[in-house]
């Protein structure tokens, strides 16, 4: 019995000690004031959310604006379908993202970041500004390549963010959406993965 408790609280720690990294890796430098006691709920039985949840929401609108700069250029560079539809597809579902945990963020009356593609790539976990610049230099074939495989890292990254948030995070739909966000995004790492190969 000790055994097999002792082996629980090491897998506890491990699992506290990646989602700390995870969150140091990936959070901007955004100033989120820490909600009241601790745990804050917006309205009495309105759902309960901390800090990770204001944050991930802040951060991942920042995230998807980036997934959907790189759509756009898609959109306007590549003649293969399947990047083509790959593309409308992140870009619909990513536009409702950003609605959804922007509501969230006004309802909690926190500041919703504004789309800014310049600033894009500041955050930690974003493509740089020589990324998206070469990608803006290519088209057809070697655009496709290229896109594909800086996508696939960038999902990546929103996939790390997300698990931080399912890990650190109390407000409801935000892990719900997170939990989303990490099923869909990682199917569309392992397609891009193959189409790749």
């Amino acid at each position: 019995m000790s055994t097999r408790r002792s082996h629980r609280h090491r897998s506890l720690a491990a699992v506290v000690l990646m989602s700390t990294t995870l969150i140091a890796g990936c959070s901007a430098a955004a100033d989120v004031s820490p909600p009241p006691a601790g745990a804050a709920a917006n309205a009495a039985g309105a759902p309960t959310r901390v800090e990770a949840d204001v944050r991930f929401s802040q951060e991942m609108i920042t995230h998807h604006w980036q997934t959907i700069q790189l759509a756009e250029l898609a959109a306007d560079r590549s003649t293969d379908t399947y990047v083509r539809e790959l593309a409308e597809k992140i870009k619909q579902g990513e536009s409702a993202d950003i609605e959804l945990m922007s509501g969230w963020l006004r309802s909690w009356k926190v500041e919703v970041p504004a789309r800014n593609d310049d600033a894009l790539h500041e955050m930690p976990g974003m493509l740089s500004a020589t990324q998206v610049s070469s990608l803006k230099r290519r088209s057809g074939a070697d655009f496709d390549k290229l896109w594909l495989s800086v996508l696939g890292k960038h999902l990546g990254s929103g996939v790390q963010m997300a698990q931080v948030v399912v890990a650190l995070g109390q407000h409801g739909p935000t892990g719900d959406l997170a939990k989303k966000m990490v099923a869909d995004q990682s199917a569309q790492i392992s397609e891009i993965t193959e189409r790749l190969a």
